[in-house]
């Protein structure tokens, strides 16, 4: 017996049924809870999930699925072990509709991968679902204007430009049978220059009520809204420049357009009469002849519309016409001064015209000036150049280069 008692091999088999008796007598149920017969019965549990997701497997290709429950509440009971592992374990609560028609279906709410020593019990049991067969119709793609009212005095938006243009909406039949508008809105509201956003689109019904549960393709749209600033129409005049060849004459010029459209400050625009700057070099212009000049944009506006004007010319033999004793006209004299004419003492100059002879027959006297500035002059004579005004395409020349002018007081 002593031999036993020192022995290891004996000590160790002693020590491991000891320690199974004393794990056998914690782990037993009390006896009042186990039955009368359960000596070894294990322990049992239970675990309330609430809102426990609920998957929809079907078509998803096909069909649309609608009024289902997002979730359920779920019970699960068993062997302590079971309801530990249905913890840790990823379980699935869901309804199969895949074999199930276009129609209103009562269906079993399933589960799977749960531990197989467990009861789950699922609230609601059974659900009811609507299943519609899936269609697609193409929609063009709206915007909306938000704030326009707020732009800039003078501002104004001009068409939207939406890419795409055009959007796929899927979902049910029932609801897409509902779609009047897609929809997106841009605030334009302070908006001087073009406005660029990325827009997310909606669907409406006839009453501009949003339908949910419909996808869009693409949801998102770039937009572009251009912004007109003030504008103002003027007429064109064209600069000449240089001489046309010898012994022609221009007849006409027709210009199209005859007005372009400036854009700019308002208050820079109410000064605005009339365009020119756009220069035409008649030494290049031999015969009839069209050509396409570009519209500078004028100190201090944004743009000009059209960029270009088309000028048609038609050209002829130069003719001329002579005009005896034409007043020469004092313009410009400042207030409290008067002016005559002392040389030539006449007051009176013999002036050519030249230029077609469709345009030479129609001028009379009285249909041109000859004339002098005495802008800013002050008393005393002055030597000034004689200078015209007359109708177009007719150039002149004179008898008199040189006037003299007498300036006094009016009071003397």
């Amino acid at each position: 017996m002593d031999k036993l008692l020192t022995s290891n091999w004996f000590v160790k088999i002693i020590s491991f049924l000891l320690a199974l008796m004393l794990y056998t007598i914690v782990a037993m149920p009390d006896a009042s809870t186990s039955g009368t017969n359960g000596l070894f019965e294990p322990e049992t549990d239970s675990e309330p999930i609430t809102d426990m997701e609920l998957q929809v497997l079907y078509d998803e290709d096909n069909v649309v699925v609608s009024e289902l429950p997002e979730t359920v509440d779920v019970l699960v009971k068993g062997r302590t072990d079971g309801v530990m592992l249905s913890k840790l374990k990823n379980k699935e609560i869901y309804v199969d509709l895949r074999n199930l028609t276009p129609g209103q279906h009562l269906v079993t709410v399933k589960h799977r991968d749960f531990p197989e020593n467990v009861d789950v019990t699922i609230d609601p049991a059974r659900v009811s679902v609507t299943i519609e067969e899936k269609k697609s119709n193409n929609y063009q793609a709206g915007i909306n204007l938000l704030k326009a009212e707020e732009l800039p005095e003078g501002y104004s938006t001009e068409e939207p430009i939406v890419t795409p243009k055009t959007v796929t909406v899927t979902g049910a039949k029932s609801k897409l049978d509902q779609v009047a508008f897609v929809r997106g809105y841009v605030d334009v509201s302070g908006a001087k220059e073009e406005v660029n956003q990325r827009i997310t689109l909606n669907v409406y019904d006839g009453n501009m009520d949003e339908i949910q549960g419909l996808t869009i393709d693409p949801a998102v749209v770039d937009v572009k809204v251009p912004i007109k600033a003030p504008f103002k129409k003027v007429p064109i005049k064209l600069d000449q420049k240089g001489e046309l060849s010898e012994g022609i004459s221009i007849s006409s010029i027709e210009l199209e357009p005859t007005e372009v459209s400036v854009f700019g400050p308002e208050e820079e625009l109410d000064g605005l009469e009339y365009l020119d700057g756009i220069p035409l070099d008649l030494s290049e212009i031999s015969k009839d002849t069209t050509i396409e000049l570009d519209i500078p944009v004028p100190k201090g506006m944004k743009k000009v519309d059209p960029e270009t004007v088309k000028a048609k010319i038609t050209v002829g033999k130069e003719d001329e016409k002579a005009f005896d004793d034409v007043p020469i006209k004092v313009t410009g004299v400042s207030d409290g001064l008067k002016a005559s004419v002392s040389n030539p003492k006449t007051g009176v100059t013999d002036m050519k015209l030249y230029g077609v002879s469709s345009v030479l027959d129609n001028i009379q006297n009285g249909d041109f000036q000859a004339y002098i500035d005495a802008s800013g002059l002050s008393e005393g004579e002055h030597e000034l150049g004689l200078q015209w005004n007359g109708p177009s395409y007719v150039r002149w020349s004179g008898s008199t280069k040189k006037v003299t002018l007498t300036i006094e007081n009016s009071t003397s």
